[in-house]
């Protein structure tokens, strides 16, 4: 459970990042409230941009082969906005844990009330080898003191769905590929919460989403979802490609 006292009162380093965005008409259910996927657009926005202020962005990368790369995330939603309303997202530095460095984030409506919270981690990609890789030293030494990280992810790890119903298979198209030549998370996000909401009722928005980034997707990738309805608030999905390579799994709470 999220201690949301803990996290509005969590006091952000003078490193942190902060970000105004206005939720658009194209990021609202059917309901008129946000989207989840939304969240996850406003959150890799917002780690950008701060990693770009400390000289830690994409751009720091060039010449490397090196990029950063999200390898699990987690969001907690406590009320979605709607159209029209003004978020503020904050996100700082929070620590690192072996190869892996971890964000954390904390979004407020315009009455600064705390209505989601988030924790992702990261790590450094190879380009040229397609396999995580060591902190060169330059990047080790740019990175700033780590901030408070108020929340834990709800699970030391994600399962895999035991008994996992497949879905109609997913084929990447030319708009989902990044600069780094896969699949963009927030794509794969969208995929997994889809499959989760197939015979659900709607809309579809999720109190919390905790998903693991296992290995990346390519444009010639077919993708198969398997989703477990754990119980009525619950459910596990698995994303792979063609040679049953994982390439994420979630747990979703509805």
């Amino acid at each position: 459970m999220i201690d949301w006292a803990q996290v509005a009162k969590a006091k952000a380093p003078p490193t942190h990042g902060r970000e105004i965005f206005h939720v658009r008409v194209s990021e609202i259910c059917p309901n008129g409230l946000f989207s989840i996927c939304s969240v996850a657009e406003y959150l890799q926005e917002a780690a950008f941009r701060n990693s770009s202020l400390l000289n830690l962005g994409m751009e720091s990368l060039q010449g490397t082969s090196l990029a950063w790369v999200l390898a699990r995330l987690g969001i907690y939603v406590r009320h979605y906005p709607r159209q029209g309303d003004a978020i503020t997202v904050e996100t700082w530095y929070a620590g690192l844990q072996g190869h892996f460095g971890n964000r954390f984030y904390r979004l407020r409506d315009s009455n600064n009330v705390v209505i989601a919270s988030a924790l992702s981690t990261f790590a450094l990609f190879d380009l040229k080898n397609r396999t995580m890789a060591d902190w060169p030293e330059f990047v080790s030494a740019r990175i700033p003191d780590a901030g408070p990280k108020p929340i834990e992810f709800e699970r030391r790890m994600i399962n895999k769905p035991f008994i996992g119903i497949p879905q109609s298979p997913i084929k990447p198209r030319l708009g989902d590929i990044d600069l780094y030549n896969h699949v963009n998370n927030t794509k794969l996000i969208e995929w997994s919460l889809s499959a989760a909401a197939e015979g659900c009722r709607h809309p579809f928005q999720p109190r919390a989403l905790d998903i693991v980034f296992r290995h990346e997707c390519r444009l010639n990738n077919r993708v198969q979802a398997e989703v477990q309805q754990l119980n009525p608030k619950e459910s596990l999905v698995l994303l792979t490609n063609e040679d049953d390579t994982e390439l994420v799994r979630a747990h979703i709470t509805r």
